[in-house]
C-alpha cells in the first residue's frame, strides 16, 4: 500500500543530485514488507558531506541515477508514497527524471508527508526526522542514511495510523495512487551499491596478477604515483585504481611492485623518515613490516615550490576560504580552475568527481585532501635546484 522514499542528496536545488535513495514498502498497518536501497553516482562533488556522510570512494562506483530509474519508478508505482518533506524528495527526484527527458507523478499531490501531518499526531513537537523520531523513542545510530531515516519515517507514519484510528484520512490517496503512471523502465539491470564503513589498507595489492607474461617495464610512472598517494596519509579508491592500472600496463607481477613498495620505502629510511611513519606508509602499501636497511631513493618525491599553482574543490567543514588562506600564507597561488600548470588540486574527498578533481586526473595533476596540502607544506618548499626553502643553506 505504501511506497515510503528517502533521498540523500548533493544539496537543496534543483540542480543538486541525488546520492543515495531508499525505498520501504509498507502495509496498511504500517508493516514493513520489503525494503531497497543504494548510492548513486552523482558524477559531480558529493557536496556537504559532512551532513550525508557518503564517500566518493563508494558513490565512484555506484550506479548512475539513469541505471536504476525503472528500480525506483517500480517499487513506487501503485502506492502512496510516504515522505518526511514531500515537497524536498519530490522535487529533487523530479529534476532527476527530468534529465532523462521523462515526467513523473508529483508526490506531493496523492502522499503522505510524515513532517506535515506531525503537527497533528506529535502536537507541539518540533517537526525534524531527528525531533520526530525522538518523540516516539525511536534511536538512531546512523541520521542521514537513506535506509536508516525511511525505516524512520515507516516507523511514523505506523504510529500516525495507530492514533488516527481506521481508516486513516490519507487511505482514500490509494484510488489516485493506483491511476498514477510511472515511466516503464528496464529494472534490476544493475546491483545496488551500499557503504563501506572501512577501507582496507593495501587491498590494491591484491588485485595485481600474481604471475606476468612479460619483461617488466620501467618503474618510474609507478612509484611516482605511490609517492604522491601517500602524500595524504591513505591510498584513496582512485588512486588504488591507478596503481593497479599502470602496473598492468608495465606487466608488473604482485611480487614485483611489493619490492618496489620495499624498494621505495628503503629510499624512505636512508632520508631519515620516521619509523612510526614508515611503518603507516608499509601498512597502506600491503607491507608487514618496514624494511630495516637504507637504501637509494627510487622516486623523485614530490614537492611543493613557491608561487605554485593550487586548486580547491569540494565542501570543506572549515569552509573553501579557510584553505585558501592557509596556501596564501604558504606563498602558494590559489586558482579557481586547473590548467597543465596546477601543481595541486586540494579536495574535501580526495575520490571527488567534480569537474575540477576530473580535469586534474586528466592532466596528470596530483589530487589530495586538505591533510596532503599540510604535510606538502610542512615537508618544506624547494627552490628550482631542489634545495628544501626550509632546510636553511647547505
Amino acid at each position: 500500500m505504501y511506497a515510503v522514499l528517502d533521498l540523500e542528496t548533493t544539496g537543496l536545488y534543483n540542480r543538486d543530485r541525488i546520492v543515495e535513495v531508499a525505498i520501504v514498502h509498507a502495509d496498511s498497518r504500517g508493516a514493513i514488507t520489503d525494503r531497497w536501497h543504494t548510492l548513486v553516482n552523482p558524477e559531480r562533488d558529493l557536496g556537504r558531506q559532512d551532513v550525508h556522510g557518503v564517500r566518493a570512494a563508494d558513490a565512484r562506483r555506484a550506479p548512475l541515477f539513469a541505471d536504476i530509474a525503472g528500480d525506483i519508478a517500480i517499487r513506487m508505482r501503485g502506492r502512496i508514497p510516504v515522505v518526511h518533506n514531500i515537497t524536498f524528495d519530490g522535487r529533487l527526484l523530479t529534476a532527476e527524471y527530468a534529465r532523462l527527458g521523462l515526467e513523473i507523478p508529483h508526490l506531493p499531490e496523492y502522499g503522505v508527508c510524515t513532517m506535515s501531518w506531525a503537527a497533528e499526531y506529535l502536537p507541539g513537537n518540533a517537526r525534524s526526522l531527528a525531533a520526530c523520531r525522538a518523540a516516539i523513542g525511536l534511536t538512531g545510530d546512523r541520521p542521514h542514511e537513506a535506509l536508516d531515516d525511511a525505516l524512520a519515517t515507516a516507523a511514523l507514519l505506523r504510529v500516525y495510523i495507530e492514533r488516527a484510528g481506521d481508516p486513516p484520512p490519507w487511505a482514500v490517496l490509494a484510488s489516485t495512487a493506483a491511476t498514477m503512471r510511472w515511466p516503464g523502465l528496464p529494472h534490476g539491470v544493475v546491483a545496488e551499491r551500499h557503504r563501506t564503513l572501512v577501507d582496507v589498507p593495501g587491498e590494491f595489492v591484491a588485485r595485481i596478477p600474481a604471475a606476468r607474461t612479460g619483461p617488466p617495464g620501467d618503474p618510474a610512472r609507478y612509484l611516482s604515483t605511490v609517492d604522491i598517494a601517500l602524500l595524504d596519509g591513505c591510498v584513496s579508491a582512485t588512486e588504488a585504481d591507478q596503481l593497479v592500472a599502470i602496473a598492468a600496463a608495465e606487466g608488473f607481477d604482485r611480487d614485483h611492485v611489493l619490492g618496489l613498495h620495499r624498494a621505495y620505502l628503503r629510499g624512505l629510511v636512508a632520508e631519515g623518515v620516521g619509523r612510526a611513519d614508515l611503518a603507516e606508509r608499509a601498512r597502506l602499501l600491503g607491507l608487514s613490516s618496514v624494511p630495516a636497511s637504507p637504501g637509494t631513493p627510487v622516486a623523485r618525491r614530490f614537492a611543493l615550490r613557491p608561487g605554485d599553482i593550487v586548486v580547491l574543490t569540494g565542501s570543506f567543514p572549515e569552509t573553501k576560504e579557510y584553505w585558501a588562506e592557509v596556501a596564501d600564507a604558504a606563498g602558494l597561488t590559489v586558482a579557481g580552475h586547473v590548467s597543465r600548470r596546477t601543481a595541486l588540486v586540494v579536495a574535501a574527498d580526495p575520490d571527488s568527481m567534480s569537474g575540477k578533481a576530473t580535469t586534474a586526473r586528466r592532466y596528470g595533476v596530483p589530487v589530495v585532501s586538505a591533510e596532503g596540502l599540510l604535510r606538502a607544506m610542512s615537508a618544506g618548499f624547494e627552490h628550482a635546484g631542489g634545495q628544501s626553502v626550509l632546510d636553511g643553506p647547505p
